[in-house]
């Protein structure tokens, strides 16, 4: 096949996918394309197929059905390097968000520098958005910034418009182990574990226009806890991993008492939950501290500065995790529809870190 291969992950594009590989083929250039479809009841596999007659550098993978974004990309990435010729495979959507003239761009960085992997990137000088509102712009940015923090990822690492080279695609294939939206994060952190380098180019990404998103708020809740759970392994390899593991157990003792409270004042008290999460963060960050102050950090007692100003230092600490959860919380219950119990659990689990972090390196930190 060709030299370069772009893999395609279709489900219900019949009303893009006609524009979209007729934009590919208008392209200079050696190129393949590789249609991995999920049974869409909407003819698109179908449409690639009578489109793949015309041009002959066309393949379509029928999926029974839904089974991810993530594994679709896998599996045509695996498609792709199945072709010994093929030296990058493109991968992006089919909902035309992704500009196919950008495609040599990313081939371009690719050809040129010693990157492995290229990320097309809303977030770096040239980049942009065009067509969302403020909360999904909000949502992006802070799941990218979360990476970015977590793992040391680039600015972007969300959106799949990406240039592989072979070495890192099969990297991608081998270990990318993710099947839904998470897939976006961990082949980036595939790639970075092998101490490939990733590069950034600017992109601009458009809302769709035509289609539906696939998108789904239980699709963001489920990212949500597997960028966790890839996290917490790394963290434990890191010198100082049994104080962490001892205010993790203060931090779930807290996220009882949380919740409990929440519950109590919600439930039983009639109170409105954003008035009882705030009582109940409250009781919790006392609790935590003291159990903090005379376990996880015992050493650090009389190390450090005094009893009064620990508290407040951590209070600070605490206080500024708390906006951050309030604040997913009122985004998750009022705009995304969760429970307001599982949102709230969601909020403490995205600063548990932020308040290891500050407690470390501030709270309880020893004085020279």
């Amino acid at each position: 096949m060709a030299k370069t291969i772009i893999v395609v992950p279709t489900y219900n594009e019949a009303e893009n996918i006609e524009n979209l590989i007729e934009q590919f083929e208008s392209l200079d250039g050696d190129f393949g394309i590789v249609v991995v479809d999920d049974n869409s009841p909407d003819g698109t596999a179908q449409m690639v197929e009578e489109m793949g007659k015309r041009w002959g550098n066309i393949e379509v993978h029928r999926r029974p059905g839904k089974l991810g974004i993530g594994s679709a990309i896998r599996e045509g990435m695996e498609k792709a390097l199945s072709h010994p010729d093929c030296q990058y495979v493109i991968t992006m959507d089919a909902d035309l968000s992704h500009n196919p003239q950008d495609i040599p761009k990313l081939l371009t960085a690719a050809e040129a520098g010693d990157a492995g992997m290229i990320q097309g990137s809303r977030y770096i000088k040239g980049g942009g958005i065009i067509g969302w509102n403020f909360i999904r712009k909000l949502q992006s940015r802070v799941a990218n910034t979360l990476c970015g923090l977590l793992f040391g990822l680039p600015r972007e690492v969300t959106t799949y418009f990406r240039a592989y080279t072979r070495e890192s695609a099969q990297v991608v294939v081998d270990e990318a182990l993710a099947d839904k939206y998470e897939f976006a994060v961990r082949s980036a952190l595939a790639v970075k574990d092998h101490c490939i380098k990733i590069q950034e180019v600017p992109i601009v990404f458009v809302n769709r226009t035509q289609g539906k998103s696939k998108l789904k708020p239980l699709d963001v809740v489920v990212w949500f806890f597997v960028i966790i759970r890839l996290f917490i392994p790394r963290l434990l390899c890191r010198p100082g991993s049994g104080r962490l593991l001892k205010f993790c157990m203060v931090g779930l003792t807290g996220l009882g008492v949380d919740n409990g409270i929440l519950w109590l004042l919600t439930e039983q008290a009639g109170l409105f939950y954003i008035i009882s999460a705030v009582i109940a963060t409250e009781v919790a960050i006392i609790t935590n501290f003291i159990l903090n102050d005379n376990w996880t950090f015992r050493d650090r007692k009389k190390l450090g500065s005094k009893l009064i100003t620990r508290l407040l230092k951590y209070n600070i600490t605490c206080a500024i995790g708390v906006g951050v959860k309030l604040g997913m919380l009122t985004l998750l219950t009022e705009v995304f529809g969760l429970y307001y119990i599982i949102s709230n659990i969601i909020g403490i689990v995205t600063v548990f870190l932020w308040n290891y972090g500050g407690s470390t390196l501030w709270a309880w930190r020893v004085k020279r």
